[in-house]
């Protein structure tokens, strides 16, 4: 039988977006300003001031909204993929990793330790649990994937990984409606 899940999880804004989005805006107005000064200081080519301006001002809203992301998981017969999307409109594939080649999983708690290749996809939701999952990849040696699974996407997961750390996914076998 074919296993197949999908999630989309939605990154969180930090404190640290919210710096970047001030930053990004706060740069933009001044060079805007300080182009349109400039040009007037020269006394002409003031519509080209103006194109520069909005040029500047798109860039920026662009660069913003490439602040916004959500990372999707794809599990598919013992393979995950995590694909990065970029303000819903671009996809930046991160990796596919086989669930059975893992090492350990359990319950992120913030702190890493050695010389791993981190995959950083996270919702970044303090009421959401992150997890961590090490992985043995033929390409990037020892990987480390933080991430947000549902109970569903868990469930699944779970069926694929190792015999000797499956028991530390604590997760029931069946999803709550079938107890009803």
């Amino acid at each position: 039988m074919d296993s197949f899940k999908e999630q989309i999880i939605r990154k969180e804004n930090t404190s640290k977006d919210s710096t970047m989005r001030f930053l990004i805006a706060f740069a933009c107005v001044a060079l805007s300003f300080a182009v349109i000064m400039f040009t007037i200081m020269l006394s002409g080519f003031f519509p080209m001031a103006l194109f520069i301006s909005g040029l500047i001002v798109y860039g920026g809203v662009h660069l913003i909204q490439n602040l916004n992301l959500e990372y999707e998981y794809i599990f598919t017969n013992g393979d995950l993929d995590i694909d990065k999307v970029i303000a819903a409109r671009s996809r930046k594939h991160l990796a596919t990793l086989k669930v059975n080649d893992a090492t350990d999983i359990g319950e992120y708690k913030g702190s890493d330790s050695g010389s791993r290749t981190i995959i950083m996809a996270s919702a970044m939701n303090s009421e959401m649990q992150d997890w961590y999952m090490d992985i043995k990849h033929a390409d990037l040696g020892d990987v480390r994937l933080i991430f947000t699974p549902d109970d569903d996407m868990l469930r699944v997961i779970k069926t694929h990984l190792p015999r000797t750390i499956r028991s530390k996914v604590n997760v029931s076998d069946k999803p709550a409606e079938d107890f009803e």
